[in-house]
């Protein structure tokens, strides 16, 4: 019984990924940025609610979902190498929640969330710190940035 429940969930999950993968592409100019970021708190937030309640496949489903989220081009708020770094490091993370998702594994699950969320903070970190940097510079500071 456990195991027929388990195929039933795995074909439940892979059906919801199947449509999420169909609205959600890399590239689509559908998404703006705010609304890509939007989608992964609430993406995260029910990896959380699953990890909590062992439902793994609400993880599995979520945390595919933030790895394609990862992947559209309202995602790309910055072309650095630093950025691109950072988001390679979310996508593992999101990678590693489904795997351990899939595993029933909940204290992998747990640690992967974690990670992914340090990894959250330090891209906001860095785009906060790049708009501090990017901003532009009154004429006597060009003048002693200059020299």
């Amino acid at each position: 019984m456990k195991t027929r429940m388990l195929w039933i969930t795995a074909l439940l999950v892979g059906i919801g990924f199947a449509g999420l993968a169909a609205t959600l592409t890399p590239n689509d100019p559908k998404l703006t940025t705010r609304e890509v970021m939007r989608s992964k708190l609430d993406s995260s937030q029910k990896v959380l609610e699953g990890i909590a309640t062992e439902n793994f496949a609400t993880i599995t489903v979520n945390a595919q979902r933030l790895v394609v989220l990862s992947q559209v081009a309202g995602w790309q708020a910055r072309q650095t190498p630093e950025y691109k770094q950072l988001t390679a490091e979310f996508r593992r993370q999101a990678e590693s929640l489904v795997k351990a998702a899939k595993d029933g594994n909940a204290e992998a699950a747990s640690l992967a969330w974690f990670q992914l969320t340090i990894s959250c903070v330090n891209c906001h970190k860095h785009i906060r710190g790049s708009r501090t940097v990017e901003a532009p510079l009154s004429s006597s500071a060009a003048v002693l940035a200059a020299r």
